[in-house]
């Protein structure tokens, strides 16, 4: 009897189980790779050495920059006892330590120092020409031809993108510094 039952488990796991092998081979539409754009080889080098005759000065073409321009406000404070740091910024003394009356520096002191500043900068990263027809070359791959990106990336499309990544966050960008 238990040998029957058994059976009779193990045949209804078996035939409930059973799915139709082309049930998920189709996919989702939306992560379905499109087609690549509809620019040949020779088109991309085309465009990209258009490119290179205005990036491009002796043997090095810009690739990533940055322009800024602004302005900023810089406030510090200076409390302490001693002499006052490197003799910067106004300083209020309130006070003698009641031995020295402030000789050698033994004062008590508080100070502010704010300073306001404008400032323009142009940050560019310059590469040889055949960096920049590579990076170039694998990003105009990447684009289909009404514009948008591809879905799926390949191991070397992703390692493009995070060398030009890379590349972005080597231009410094300016601030209003000190």
């Amino acid at each position: 009897m238990n040998l029957k039952f058994l059976r009779t488990a193990l045949a209804v796991v078996l035939l409930s189980t059973v799915v139709n092998a082309d049930e998920f081979d189709g996919g989702s539409p939306e992560y379905d790779p499109r087609p690549n754009p509809h620019y040949s080889e020779s088109e991309i080098q085309r465009k990209i050495e258009n490119e290179m005759a205005v990036a491009c000065r002796g043997n090095l073409c810009s690739i990533v920059g940055t322009d800024s321009t602004g302005e900023g406000w810089t406030v510090s404070f200076q409390v302490g006892y001693g002499n006052t740091p490197n003799g910067t910024g106004n300083n209020f003394y309130i006070g003698t330590d009641g031995k020295n009356h402030g000789a050698n520096g033994s004062d008590y002191y508080a100070g502010i120092t704010v300073t306001y500043k404008t400032y323009t900068c142009q940050s560019t990263l310059r590469v040889t020409p055949s960096v920049y027809r590579f990076v170039n070359t694998y990003m105009y791959n990447m684009v289909n031809s009404d514009g948008s990106t591809k879905r799926n990336f390949s191991p070397a499309d992703q390692t493009v993108i995070l060398f030009y990544t890379t590349m972005l966050n080597k231009v410094d960008n300016c601030k209003a510094n000190n």
